[in-house]
């Protein structure tokens, strides 16, 4: 597979808001898992986070790969971009962009979020 340098500025930017996208899943989901612990003082929060961050971590690393692997030969055939890889890249950072923005504003306001579907709503548009 070639090196396509010309196109790191979208692998810089995708990073970016995968990294934000991360954050803000991360946050989401240790507090719906964690709200009723803490609210119930059966964890303190200094607890809560200490177990939250292990887990998170954990997952990530045990089966952040499978995750991976479904997307990328379960979901979308990486083949048919063989010849425009900048496309399946613009396409990706696209969808991360937009994921990682829904997710900062709609928790900034307060909505109900499901991070479970914010990345497939956006591929798929």
């Amino acid at each position: 597979m070639a090196v396509l340098h010309q196109y790191d500025y979208i692998f810089a930017i995708g990073m970016l808001f995968a990294f934000l996208d991360a954050w803000n899943i991360g946050a989401n989901d240790v507090a719906n898992s964690f709200a009723t612990s803490v609210s119930s003082r059966s964890l303190t929060m200094k607890q809560a986070m200490l177990i939250a961050t292990v887990m998170e971590f954990a997952g990530a690393v045990l089966v952040g790969s499978r995750v991976a692997d479904t997307i990328r030969s379960k979901i979308l055939s990486v083949s048919a971009f063989e010849q425009q890889p900048a496309i399946l890249m613009l396409g990706m950072m696209c969808a991360l962009i937009g994921s990682s923005t829904w997710l900062t504003v709609a928790t900034k306001i307060g909505l109900p979020v499901s991070t479970t579907l914010v990345i497939p709503s956006f591929s798929a548009s």
